[in-house]
């Protein structure tokens, strides 16, 4: 495993841990403590993002080298050169399909937490507007 692939596999669990620990922040709140909630998810949406970005670039990175190494190994081999040149890619596409399913499926969490967040806040200003805020902020 070379350096710089090590530091995204220790900047994922990072990532990881720390959307674990504003998890479990978030289920000890209730569920009217609205406020603190938009708070906790706003912390949360932070790695959320930066998690589904380092996937977006893995992929992006990886399909580079799968694109480059079909060129190569498509130039280098005699006979049936397609085939070849697929056969040689095989492995780099499979890190690149993960990648790819890493990616969407948090960015779909980014997406589902800010919709969350959103709702929180209009939910928020219908407590203010009413006047029932004073039991759920």
């Amino acid at each position: 495993m070379s350096a710089s692939k090590k530091s995204v596999e220790e900047k994922i669990d990072e990532l990881l841990t720390e959307i674990k620990r504003w998890h479990i922040k978030l289920e000890k709140l209730s569920d009217e403590d609205r406020v603190n909630r938009i708070y906790l998810l706003s912390q949360q949406l932070v790695f959320i993002g930066q998690l589904s970005t380092i996937f977006y670039e893995q992929k992006k990175r990886l399909s580079m080298q799968r694109k480059s190494l079909y060129n190569q190994e498509y130039l280098k081999a005699k006979g049936n050169k397609s085939i070849m040149a697929n056969m040689a890619i095989e492995d780099i596409k499979k890190e690149e399909t993960e990648a790819e399913i890493n990616h969407y499926r948090w960015n779909n969490a980014f997406t589902v937490t800010r919709e969350e967040i959103n709702a929180l806040k209009y939910k928020v200003r219908i407590d203010l507007a009413d006047g029932s805020s004073s039991n759920n902020l």
